[in-house]
């Protein structure tokens, strides 16, 4: 296996957009092993996460944490891909 730089990884590594995709997805893919592994845990536990989080209805206090939890990563995704004179 080559660790050189190919002319497509290249263009990939200064691409403000694929950095941002690459990003998100190794951020992505830490969150699901971990919430994999606590699921696991705690079943292993006797605590059946996976059916309790798929039976949970947020009320509406948590549902309004949860929407601006959403909004405010939204806005930081956006940003990103802004370029530093363009941000607020």
């Amino acid at each position: 296996m080559s660790l050189e730089l190919t002319p497509n990884d290249t263009a990939i590594r200064q691409d403000p957009v694929a950095q941002l995709a690459l990003l998100l997805a190794k951020e992505l893919w830490v969150l699901k092993d971990r919430q994999l592994v606590l699921e696991a845990v705690l079943t292993q536990h006797g605590i059946p996460v996976r059916d309790l989080v798929e039976r949970y209805q947020p009320g509406d206090a948590d549902r309004q944490v949860i929407d601006a939890a959403r909004k405010r990563f939204a806005a930081e995704v956006v940003a990103a891909l802004e370029a530093p004179g363009d941000r607020r």
